[in-house]
This record gives structure tokens, C-alpha cells and sequence, in this order.
């Protein structure tokens, strides 16, 4: 199954917001996403995500760890709201200790950067299904 596969059948409108302090970065995998079906908005600060996502109500929130403030603290502030999005996490930060505290955060998955793209998609479809 490729990417394409994934945008022949559409999700519905799943909404993604991706939230980079680089707005390159964030713009690419916006892009890709939503060559793949998915509904996806940029933030570049988490106070501009948090409102996003108040105005949206996304299905998923793929964040870096790189931000302006606490990333952990955003992870579970998201995944304490009721109905609140799935969290994936695509950074470039190696560091294992930061694996494990955004995945006790609430972080649903975690990619290293670049994230391949075929298994990303596929992940946040899977993971923005109704259950």
C-alpha cells in the first residue's frame, strides 16, 4: 500500500495540525499530508497551537520537541482534554530519556526525523480511525 492508496480513500476530513518551529519543516509534512487525504494546519509557537486546536478540534497533533515551551507539558495538557487529538511526536531529538517521557506524557508515537513518510501516513491513519 502506498501513500497514494492512503489519499484514494479519504479519512473524512481527519484534521492534523503540525506544530514545528520550523516552518519549513512544518509546511513539508503539512504538505505531504495532505497529499495523503489528511486536513493538516501549521502552528509554529504552542500558544498558536493550543488555539488551533481550540478553533479545530483536530483528530492528531504531530509535534517536535523543539518549542518555545514545555513540549511535555503541551503533550499532556492535549491528551487531558476530553476528546482531545492523539499526540505523535516527530523529532529529531535522539535522546531516549525524551522518547520515554513523551510517550508517559501521553504521546501516542514517536519518530526521529526525517520520518519516513509511507509509515507515517499510515500511523496517523490508523490512528485518526473511529473506534
Amino acid at each position: 500500500m502506498t501513500a497514494t492508496d492512503f489519499a484514494a480513500r479519504p479519512l473524512g476530513g481527519a484534521r492534523v495540525v503540525v506544530l514545528d518551529a520550523d516552518s519549513d519543516g512544518s509546511a513539508s509534512l503539512a504538505g505531504m499530508l495532505r497529499l495523503s487525504g489528511f486536513d493538516a494546519d501549521e502552528a509554529h509557537t504552542v500558544r498558536d497551537a493550543i488555539r488551533l486546536v481550540a478553533a479545530t478540534r483536530p483528530s492528531a497533533v504531530l509535534m517536535d520537541l523543539s518549542l518555545d515551551s514545555d513540549p511535555l507539558r503541551l503533550i499532556r495538557q492535549l491528551r487531558g482534554t476530553p476528546g482531545g487529538p492523539v499526540v505523535v511526536v516527530v523529532t529529531g531529538d535522539t535522546d531516549p530519556a525524551q522518547r520515554s517521557a513523551a510517550t508517559a506524557a501521553g504521546a501516542a508515537d514517536f519518530f526521529l526525523k526525517p520520518a519516513d513518510p509511507l509509515t507515517l501516513v499510515r500511523r496517523l491513519h490508523h490512528l485518526c480511525q473511529p473506534s
